[in-house]
């Protein structure tokens, strides 16, 4: 009877035994498990974190180099404007010079018919004039008449134009814009006003008479 009772005995204990280390066993393999978990959470969580800090600094780069490139073409816009100004600028002065050259030219032929009539004047005179003016009327460059006044005395039958202002020197300079061939060198860089029109002279221009 007592080795009957010690052999169910001994079987139950062993029973236990097994339900025991099996509950450890589960235990143990939840535990892992768990830890196997947060182990594989916490490399990607540092994987996902290194690539948002890769992406991050790339994105700072590419942002630098966009507003790098955007004050390059800033730079650029800024400097074409000031291209296209001075451009600008330079067509006006251009037109201003074509403007005074065309001005110019007219000018330069009405002096020239305007000599021609005094040449031709001056040959066909046969004797001086003494001190009197003379009023010799010619074309100007847009068709109104034009007087050029001279002072004239008698020098061998022939004509010589005297300064209005000192009345000795011979005339040579052309007072502009008036265009009275009236003064000699010297009285013209004295002058601000035309002897005969009283107009103001901008310019005195030299005539060779020779």
């Amino acid at each position: 009877m007592a080795s009957s009772g010690d052999s169910a005995l001994l079987s139950l204990l062993t029973d236990d035994v097994d339900r025991e280390l099996q509950q450890q066993d589960a235990e143990i393999d939840r535990f892992l498990k768990f830890q196997a978990d947060q182990l594989q959470k916490s490399i990607l969580q540092k994987i996902q974190i290194g690539q948002l800090q890769s992406i991050s600094f790339v994105e700072d780069q590419v942002l630098q180099k966009i507003q790098e490139k955007e004050g390059e073409i800033e730079s650029i816009n800024e400097k074409n404007k000031e291209l296209k100004e001075q451009i600008e600028h330079l067509n006006v002065e251009a037109g201003a010079w074509q403007q005074q050259a065309r001005y110019s030219e007219n000018i330069i032929t009405a002096l020239k018919f305007n000599l021609q009539q005094i040449y031709a004047q001056s040959r066909d005179s046969k004797e001086g004039c003494g001190d009197s003016e003379v009023h010799d009327t010619a074309s100007c460059c847009n068709a109104r008449a034009t007087d050029i006044q001279l002072l004239c005395k008698g020098t061998n039958g022939t004509k010589q134009m005297i300064c209005k202002v000192c009345r000795v020197n011979e005339v040579c300079m052309l007072s502009l814009p008036c265009k009275h061939l009236c003064l000699c060198r010297y009285c013209e860089s004295k002058l601000q006003v035309c002897p005969v029109c009283q107009s103001p002279k901008f310019h005195g221009m030299e005539v060779y008479m020779s």
